[in-house]
């Protein structure tokens, strides 16, 4: 059968070269779109249901919102976890899908659960789907600074322009605001002129909201013409004549609807005298402009607030197109933008992408010329070197055929399987070319020229194939792998498999026909003059060189200078105009016995092996000094450690510490600008893009209290060399840092009371807090029922954890550790005044909470309208007391005579996995393996609860999480995996 493919495509070469012809141009329409990233995407399949809850704490969000979702959540076909986070203002579900779950199949199970849940929430909650995005969508971050313009209008310009002009562009599931100052209207009433008036707050509410709207009246007929008719209402709403007149004067138009916002709310009435005078807003009140309360605050490069945008990609889009199209647009915005607006990078993962593709080319470079010259030097034929060269790029290329047929994009991991298989694709080429020369050699009696290749090609040919079948299913064990070594592995197993049986097929198709063009004194035809070879060999060079430069001219003009200032497209040029003339000159083969290295090496080997063979002593003394090199493996072995996987080092890292909880705005905004200040004095450091608290994203669980500075770093050659110190503090190199020493350096200068460092990477840690919640390597999950509870054991675990050799960190959530201020309602004393708890829990939610009760429409920008009492009659306990509550008679009562305050500790925000309630234990490491740290933490646990310094009631259990919980999965996999084959054979 094989033997029969050699020789149809010997005799039909033709078809042959249109195959590769074929090959040629398919793969390179493969390659030029095929999905481009750094990394195979190793996040599970995740959906995100995000619920806001305005002005309730973490408490009510866990018991109204947060555990009925995650309940309900369980029951989710294929769902293998269920995470809760309860934040003030939200609540986030993420449901974990097994490995293998089609994303939009996912969403849309949770979408039919989510509708059961209709009628069990409260009333106007409405939960939400987050993007189709994974952990590892954050892929392009900005920045907007500005000298002439605050934070509130530059937040204005992101949400209402740059925001939806970026989520237009192909691949971008969603772009996230943060940091800046949310624009509020913010109505503010005084309660003793609303007892004055006999109004309540109530009233007001629904006095402002009847003042906002617009409707439509169909149309008229006038003159033949349709008009429609329009009842406008909106507040701030500019008639032709205002706005001509606010241009004229130099006014923006959104300061002039602004200006116009605030006169018609002041203007909005509530009722009227007994005179029949009209009671307006500004008679029991004042309107102004302010700042919606903020959950997340932004800082870049120490030197201040700013507003930025995350964008993130869509599931299963290309992120480099999709960043090269979030470039383009931003410049294609720049012009749209107030020319004082300046957009600064704070995050791109173009450079990582690029870097890693580069090195794979670079290797691929690399080895085609090390078997080119290995071919040259043993066989001193520089044509024969041509097979493998043409026939690797075709079997790169049949892959990426593959590769983008199926979907699987092209990756650090994906192309590295084509790099593992590049040393055995080669073979079945040498060994036909060294064949072909072998029957050249002992051609005595004159055979034809193809005759003698198809004899030469027939006798190995079948041999090879199979051998290179064999070497394809290798890694078929590979794809029982699953969850994240799964994904991280199966592009690498997928690629090495495709380009091995693409060596394969090429081996037997297209090897046989390129060894007979090549594999001759003369590549031009022997009926030709010696002249016209001549000719023919001077210019075809050059020609080639000229087509296909031209051919690549713009792309030329684009690239980037390479060696000696040349494009890769000139180099490409050349080296093919080169290649052609190799092959075109004239070359004489030599036998195998006048190469001199070939001599070298067989008379070294052949005294060798004819004295093993001599003598027994010889053979079984050799034999005996392998075993003892054998031996001295077991010292090693017995102290490797035991890792998931080793850390792939992105270029940029991320800084995420971790502060006590209850921090205000004010103190953690302080907090980021010194430790990003210090960062930024670095000299590897490009930028400092801080975050503090959540983005406007379902994707950004994070609390008040957790920071995120993306680093980005200069390449490492750029680095300067400065004085490597110890931990003591003493010098003892100058040279450049290494990323390891420039994390302990950063370490060393950020010492902060109440700041637990950790230092990671960005993807890493995304993927990471996707999978296991946690951010660090190790992770420590306490379940139970109740809150302080599992606040005490998380200590007493720091406590023991912190002691143990190769911890860097520990920090133990402290799940209570936020103040609250509860109202415990009297329903007797309600019961006299004939008032309900909905009745106090209203003044609460609007006089004293600030409710948002409205939004003005002000062209394409929508603003809060917040509705509350003056700040001095809500800041302290004392003055809560004498917040009025109306009740049906007419009469305003004291809070203090309607129930009582009492002061407690609270969560900050409750986690939970599988509904039961977590406290996390965060572990980063220093010089040790996963695998050994968490073996000595085990023990030293359980000793501990053995001997009551860890005291874990009944029904509260300990988990070990992170990067260990990975590599246990994996060994299990590996271990039935094998019982499964033990058992099968």
């Amino acid at each position: 059968m094989i033997r029969r493919v050699i020789e149809f495509s010997i005799d039909n070469k033709f078809i042959i070269l249109l195959l590769m012809a074929g090959i040629l141009g398919g793969g390179i329409y493969a390659a030029k779109n095929i999905r481009l990233d750094a990394i195979p995407d190793l996040s599970d399949v995740q959906v995100i249901i995000f619920t806001e809850y305005p002005g309730q704490a973490p408490r009510i969000v866990e018991d109204q919102l947060t555990y009925p979702l995650t309940t309900k959540m369980l029951a989710v076909p294929h769902a293998k976890v269920v995470r809760g986070y309860s934040f003030y203002n939200y609540s986030f579900v993420y449901v974990i899908f097994e490995d293998g779950t089609d994303m939009y199949w996912a969403r849309s199970r949770v979408l039919e659960y989510l509708s059961q849940m209709q009628g069990q929430l409260p009333a106007g909650v409405s939960p939400q789907l987050g993007p189709d995005a994974t952990g590892v969508g954050w892929a392009y971050q900005y920045t907007l600074t500005s000298n002439k313009r605050d934070l509130s209008q530059l937040r204005s310009i992101q949400d209402w322009f740059l925001k939806y002009e970026l989520t237009s562009v192909e691949g971008v599931a969603e772009v996230a605001s943060l940091g800046g100052f949310q624009r509020q209207y913010q109505v503010t009433v005084e309660p003793e002129k609303l007892r004055a008036y006999n109004l309540s707050i109530g009233a007001v509410r629904d006095a402002i909201r009847a003042s906002n709207n617009e409707v439509g009246g169909r149309t008229i007929e006038m003159a033949e013409t349709d008009y429609m008719l329009r009842g406008m209402g909106y507040l701030g709403t500019l008639a032709a004549e205002e706005q001509r007149a606010a241009a004229a004067g130099g006014i923006a138009i959104d300061l002039a609807r602004m200006n116009k916002a605030v006169g018609e709310l002041e203007a909005v009435a509530l009722g009227v005298r007994a005179d029949g005078t009209p009671i307006l807003l500004r008679d029991v009140g004042r309107v102004s402009v302010g700042p919606e309360m903020r959950r997340g605050v932004l800082e870049w490069n120490g030197q201040g607030e700013a507003v930025g945008g995350i964008v993130v990609v869509r599931y299963g889009a290309d992120t480099l197109s999709t960043i090269a199209r979030v470039k383009a647009k931003l410049a294609e915005l720049k012009p749209s933008l107030p020319p004082d607006v300046e957009v600064h990078v704070g995050y791109d993962r173009t450079a990582l992408i690029l870097r890693a593709i580069a090195t794979l080319r670079r290797t691929l470079v690399e080895e085609s010329i090390i078997v080119a010259l290995v071919i040259i030097l043993f066989l001193l034929h520089f044509r024969s070197a041509l097979v493998p060269i043409l026939t690797l790029p075709l079997a790169v290329l049949m892959s990426f055929v593959i590769m983008y047929w199926q979907g699987l994009g092209a990756n650090i991991m994906s192309l590295g399987g084509i790099a593992i298989a590049i040393g055995a694709m080669v073979d079945a080429s040498i060994i036909v070319v060294e064949n072909v020369h072998k029957h050249y050699e002992s051609n005595a009696e004159g055979r034809p020229h193809w005759q003698l290749v198809r004899e030469a090609c027939a006798e190995v040919g079948p041999t090879l194939f199979f051998a290179l079948l064999v070497i394809t299913v290798s890694f078929m064990p590979i794809f029982t792998l699953e969850a994240q070594e799964g994904r991280l592995f199966r592009p690498l197993a997928f690629t090495k498999t495709y380009a091995m049986a693409a060596s394969a097929f090429l081996a037997i198709t297209v090897s046989p026909v390129l060894a007979g063009f090549f594999i001759r004194r003369d590549l031009l035809p022997p009926v030709w003059s010696r002249r016209r070879r001549r000719l023919a060999t001077a210019l075809t060079p050059p020609l080639v060189f000229l087509l296909i430069w031209l051919s690549t001219r713009r792309q030329a003009a684009d690239s980037e200078a390479g060696w000696f200032g040349l494009s890769y497209w000139t180099w490409i040029a050349l080296v093919a105009a080169g290649m052609t003339l190799v092959a075109l000159l004239p070359q004489t083969m030599q036998p195998e016995e006048r190469n001199p290295i070939s001599r070298l090496l067989v008379g070294g080997y052949r005294p060798l092996l004819a004295a093993a063979l001599r003598s027994r002593a010889t053979a079984w003394g050799i034999v005996l000094v392998a075993a003892l090199l054998a031996s001295t493996l077991v010292i090693p072995w017995n102290r490797l450690g035991r890792e998931f996987m080793p850390p792939l080092y992105e270029g940029d890292l991320l800084y995420m510490p971790t502060t006590l909880p209850g921090i205000s705005t004010t103190k953690a905004r302080e907090i980021l600008q010194q430790t990003d200040k210090i960062i930024a004095a670095f000299p590897e450091v490009v930028s400092v893009y801080g975050k503090i608290g959540r983005a406007e994203t379902a994707t950004d669980p994070a609390p008040m209290m957790m920071i995120e500075t993306t680093i980005q770093l200069k390449p490492e050659v750029d680095w300067p060399a400065v004085d490597i110190r110890d931990d003591a503090g003493a010098a003892i190199a100058h040279r450049r840092r290494t990323p390891e020493e420039l994390v302990d350096a950063l370490n060393r200068e950020i010492r902060f009371p109440g700041l637990t460092n950790a230092w990671t990477m960005p993807i890493k840690t995304r993927i990471d807090m996707l999978s296991t919640g946690i951010k660090t390597p190790v992770g420590i999950k306490i379940s139970g029922p109740d809150l302080a509870t599992l606040e005490r054991v998380g200590e007493q675990v720091e406590a023991v954890v912190r002691q143990l050799p190769g911890t860097l960190s520990v920090y133990a959530e402290r799940v209570m550790g936020d103040r609250y201020v509860n109202y415990l309602p009297d329903r007797q004393a309600l019961q006299r005044y004939g008032l309900s708890v909905a009745d106090v829990q209203e003044v609460f939610m609007t006089a004293v909470g600030g409710m948002a009760i409205a939004n003005t429409v002000e062209g394409l920008e929508r603003y809060s309208i917040n509705l509350r009492y003056p700040r001095e009659l809500r800041d302290n306990v004392d003055e809560l007391r004498r917040v009025l509550v109306p009740t049906p008679q007419g009469y305003h009562i004291p809070l203090g005579d309607l129930g009582r305050f009492e002061v407690e500790n609270g969560p900050a925000g409750i986690k939970s996995e599988q509904s039961r309630p977590n406290a996390w234990v965060y572990v980063d490491l220093q010089h040790i393996d996963v695998g050994s740290y968490v073996d000595r933490a085990r023990m030293a646990v359980d000793a501990a609860v053995a001997d009551g310094r860890i005291e874990p009631p009944a029904g509260y259990a300990i988990g070990w999480s992170g990067q260990y919980e990975y590599m246990v999965r994996a060994q299990q996999n590996c271990v039935r995996s094998s019982r499964s084959r033990s058992s099968s054979s």
